[in-house]
């Protein structure tokens, strides 16, 4: 750059002999003094920034006492890029990257690739040194523009992407309450989060033509579902839903008062660490999928009835033989507790065997093994696996 030289003098007269010199009176600055300016004639831009029109939009950033003209002029130009990104981040949610020409870009991000819009250059820039009592210091101007069509376009795209979002955040919605619906509560607010998140990114509200897709109205229902998923959520991870299979003397018990007990006595264990029991058995072919081991069958069987956790029960009584007019008998099994929200086994403990004998009859011994392994060994096991979770 050129520098222009101040303190020129413009006239030269004769009178009575002597020499007339007029000078021009040097720019200030508060304390400064200029010495020196960028080549040409001050432009008008530095003192007003030109109007935006119909195909052009200007921005004006300026600098005062930098250490350099570059420092200074870098700190104008940064200044306005800032107003540029400002009146974009109005509408747009875009970030400005360099286009490596000496240009920038903008590019938003519309559900896939980035979507590129270019246009913004440095028009002009003026640059002045001032000298004062700290020294030399520099004042910078930077104009750049930014194409009004480029602009509209950029506006039109991000609508588009906002539609985009907003689709996203339905699908994301629907999917939530599919969830729900099934008794799948912990595992909503994940999408549920994503959607409101989404929406809250939205620069203003969305809404479809035909009015089907409504962001203020999504955010709403998102922000409701959700909280009803975490509440209900709460819930289940409190409550869970016994499978019990009881197997006397190779024959499969479902009612009387030794399962009614072993179950009672289950949910009065759960219930004194806080757990509540969903009420209602799990039907047969269910049962056998869970004892089975089928862990997407058992927790689709829990969540289906509310509940966060599965306990899974196994007990097998089985007589051995008699001695010396006593009868005996020896139970076994297996107690696995189970989160219906992942699938996951939290825990899993082996029950006996528990032997035990009866003076009057095989009956009799065999209900004894079942009872002595209940109170002895079913409710340390519950407090083990719950002190997994």
């Amino acid at each position: 750059m050129a520098f222009g030289l101040l303190g020129m003098v413009i006239g030269i007269g004769c009178g009575g002999g002597g020499h007339a010199i007029r000078e021009e009176k040097p720019k200030t600055h508060g304390d400064r003094t200029l010495v020196s300016h960028s080549e040409g004639v001050e432009p008008l831009w530095i003192q007003e920034c030109p109007a935006r029109t119909d195909h052009l939009l200007p921005f004006c950033g300026q600098a005062h006492r930098g250490d350099s003209s570059e420092t200074a002029c870098s700190q104008a130009y940064a200044d306005a890029l800032g107003q540029l990104r400002r009146l974009i981040g109005q509408k747009v949610t875009a970030k400005l990257v360099a286009d490596g020409k000496g240009g920038y870009r903008f590019e938003i991000e519309g559900g896939g690739e980035p979507l590129t819009l270019r246009g913004v250059w440095e028009d002009q820039r003026w640059f002045e040194e001032y000298s004062g009592p700290g020294g030399h210091s520099f004042d910078c101007y930077v104009m750049l523009t930014y194409p009004r069509l480029e602009y509209e376009n950029l506006l039109g795209m991000a609508r588009k992407a906002a539609r985009d979002i907003v689709k996203k955040a339905a699908e994301l919605l629907a999917e939530g309450r599919r969830l729900m619906s099934s008794g799948r509560f912990a595992e909503a607010p994940d999408g549920l989060n994503r959607a409101m998140k989404l929406l809250a990114g939205l620069k203003e509200p969305v809404v479809s033509q035909d009015g089907s897709l409504n962001s203020t109205l999504l955010a709403e229902q998102a922000k409701a579902d959700l909280d009803r998923a975490r509440q209900e959520a709460a819930k289940m991870a409190k409550t869970a839903l016994v499978a019990l299979q009881l197997v006397v003397d190779g024959k499969s018990v479902s009612s009387g008062s030794l399962i009614r007990s072993l179950l009672t006595r289950t949910k009065q264990w759960l219930a004194a660490r806080g757990i509540s029991c969903r009420p209602g058995g799990i039907p047969a072919n269910q049962l056998e999928a869970v004892l089975a081991g089928d862990k997407q069958e058992a927790t689709k069987t829990a969540a289906e009835k509310g509940a966060g956790l599965l306990l899974v029960i196994d007990v097998d009584s089985s007589f051995i033989s008699r001695e010396d007019g006593i009868y005996f008998a020896s139970a076994s099994g297996s107690l696995r507790l189970l989160r219906t929200s992942d699938g996951r086994e939290v825990a899993a403990v082996d029950l006996g065997p528990e032997k035990q004998g009866h003076p009057v009859s095989r009956a009799a011994a065999l209900k004894r093994s079942v009872e002595k392994l209940r109170d002895k060994m079913i409710e340390k096991a519950i407090g083990s696996c719950l002190s997994r979770l």
